[in-house]
């Protein structure tokens, strides 16, 4: 069974404050005693810094990075005075630095580099045996190590959400190309069908002219009624063709329920409320809530990849309304390609003759209204 994002971040957090409690004791109790007066500041500033990470908010790239690099300067230059446990915020800023995709290979090589040189000068600083300065070392070596490993599976999982998003829009653009074609045959067929019964009937009705002028009007009585005959014909076939033309009525809650399951499938978090079946949508309509939904999802995914997002769908009086809510802020671009983005939500909104509003939060809001009608 896959670990839910909120499962994933809420482990870290209760780990780190256990850390904390444990190192803060430690450097209370006797940890600090023989180091300088400066490095009891590092290290107890370091502790701080350490506090202040495990608070942020997982999204906020930059400055995790920034504080990871703080962590991993202090902790590696009190390591060697005070038996490794200084060392241990450099640690988890080292396990997150390295870790992160973001951060260049370049980087993360002269960050270890320079942590290396960090716990030497410490050790030099305040004289600390050998064995202390070569478990320091140590340690951050397979600290980087495994945080590497981390950012290798983490690539992967990146790479992996981005197949199946490109599958997925893959499979819809063929389903449309479908839909063009199947449209362009029955579009044939009606040309056919009316090109067919109309040459028919002028052929007929110029018999019938012919007949009435030569004094025949038994014989052009039986071509009336073979032009009718064939008018009737015609026109049933029409109205079969111009009804496989017709939008189908499809039901929103099949869209909406796949577009959520892609989103489960991505990682993500969301939960559908209300009845989306309580009215019909026509083509226009349909096609603009269902590509809003699918960039609602997105730009959770995106931007806020650890957060619940929520999709409220009411009908009143043969209008849906559609509130998308994501528990941080999303900073959403105005267009992601292909007519994606907040733009082109409100482009297909308006043109189907709704209206869309947008709050950027916290959290961040997307209100969208559609017409649709009552079912008989």
């Amino acid at each position: 069974m896959a670990t839910s994002p909120a499962r994933r971040r809420s482990t870290p957090v209760v780990l780190n404050l256990f850390g904390l409690v444990l190192v803060g004791l430690a450097f209370a109790r006797d940890s600090l005693g023989d180091a300088p007066p400066a490095l009891v500041v590092v290290a107890w500033v370091t502790w701080a810094l350490w506090a202040v990470l495990v608070a942020l908010p997982e999204p906020r790239v930059r400055e995790r990075a920034a504080l990871s690099l703080l962590l991993i300067a202090g902790g590696s230059l009190v390591a060697a005075t005070t038996s490794v446990t200084g060392l241990v915020p450099g640690v988890v800023g080292m396990l997150i630095l390295t870790s992160m995709p973001a951060v260049p290979l370049r980087l993360v090589a002269g960050v270890v580099s320079g942590g290396v040189v960090l716990i030497g000068v410490g050790a030099l600083v305040t004289g600390a045996a050998r064995e202390q300065l070569i478990s320091s070392l140590a340690t951050l070596v397979v600290v980087s190590l495994a945080g590497l490993g981390r950012r290798q599976q983490r690539t992967a999982e990146t790479q992996s959400r981005a197949l199946l998003e490109e599958r997925l829009a893959v499979e819809q653009e063929r389903a449309r190309v479908a839909a063009l074609t199947e449209r362009s045959r029955i579009a044939r067929d009606l040309h056919d069908v009316l090109a067919h019964s109309l040459g028919g009937l002028v052929i007929q009705l110029e018999a019938v002219d012919a007949l009435l002028e030569a004094g025949r009007s038994p014989e052009a009585q039986d071509r009336v009624q073979a032009a009718r005959q064939l008018a009737v014909s015609g026109l049933d076939e029409a109205r079969r063709a111009v009804s496989a033309l017709r939008e189908p009525e499809v039901p929103l809650s099949a869209a909406v329920a796949e577009l959520a399951a892609a989103h489960r499938a991505l990682g993500g978090r969301v939960t559908v409320r209300g009845d989306a079946d309580g009215g019909v949508l026509g083509g226009a309509s349909f096609t603009a809530v269902q590509r809003a939904v699918q960039e609602l999802l997105t730009n959770a995914r995106r931007h806020a990849p650890a957060m619940a997002t929520t999709l409220d769908l009411d009908w009143r009086d043969g209008t849906l309304t559609v509130t998308g809510v994501t528990a941080a802020p999303v900073s959403a671009p105005t267009s992601s390609g292909g007519g994606h983005g907040l733009r082109g939500m409100r482009e297909r909104v308006t043109e189907a003759g709704g209206a869309m509003s947008v709050d950027p939060g916290p959290p961040f809001r997307v209100v969208l209204t559609v017409p649709g009608r009552v079912p008989a």
